[in-house]
């Protein structure tokens, strides 16, 4: 399975996800923001913060998205 190896957030609440295997994934999350699990990234600084390990991208202890599901959402 592939290892998240850096994190960029970009405008329009997007972000650049790299991969270990080479890949990028644009992952776009504005339409998401109006649904419970996430409306705190609505807030620009709050969706900055963003950091992440081999498998998850995280904000602090409020939130996390898997790999698994940044793909699935990637998808949609």
């Amino acid at each position: 399975m592939s290892k998240i190896i850096n994190v960029i957030p970009e405008e329009n609440y997007r972000l650049l996800v790299e991969l270990d295997n080479a890949s990028t994934i644009i992952l776009n999350l504005e339409t998401r923001l109006t649904t419970m699990r996430f409306a705190l990234l609505a807030d620009p600084v709050f969706f900055h913060q963003v950091t992440w390990d081999e498998g998850f991208l995280r904000w602090g202890d409020k939130l996390d998205i898997s790999l698994t599901e940044i793909f699935q959402l990637a998808r949609t």
